[in-house]
């Protein structure tokens, strides 16, 4: 019988044999925990970073739909400008000056193009509002135009 501080009818080899298991145990468990937790970690983080990335491409749609909102405006504030007069309209009409009819029409199909639903909740309103506005105006440029014609065709 080994006299250690526990008493043990084991040989020596016998008891290092039972630590050794023990300690291999300890070990698997603590392998075990340690990679639960930093897949924990990771999840985590990644999520974070997911909702990082998230916040951040609705920050760049708001900002990117701003910048098509504010050029809109101005477009059509500089085509109204060249529609303010009878005489402006006729000679548009007639061809005697140019208007970018074909520009009016890229910026309503842009617009109109954008799809509502991979925006967020809260740009859907104002951008359906935007393009509504932007076909309407356009819609009634090409038809102030066109009926301009008709009633110059009607004179001759």
């Amino acid at each position: 019988m080994n006299n250690l501080c526990i008493t043990t009818n084991l040989t020596s080899s016998e008891l290092a044999a039972w630590v050794q298991a023990i300690g291999s145990v300890l070990a698997i468990i603590a392998a075990a925990w340690i990679a639960v937790w930093q897949g924990r970690k990771q999840y985590r983080t990644a999520l974070a970073l997911h909702r990082e990335e998230q916040r951040h491409t609705r920050v760049e749609v708001a900002k990117t739909l701003s910048v098509l909102a504010e050029n809109s405006a101005e477009a059509m504030a500089y085509l109204t400008k060249q529609l303010s007069s009878r005489e402006a309209i006729y000679d548009i009409a007639e061809k005697r000056v140019y208007f970018d009819i074909g520009e009016l029409i890229r910026l309503d199909t842009a617009i109109s193009g954008i799809p509502l639903h991979n925006l967020p909740a809260s740009l859907v309103t104002p951008m359906m509002l935007l393009s509504a506005t932007f076909r309407q105006f356009r819609e009634n440029t090409e038809k102030v135009i066109c009926l301009h014609r008709q009633m110059d065709a009607a004179a001759v």
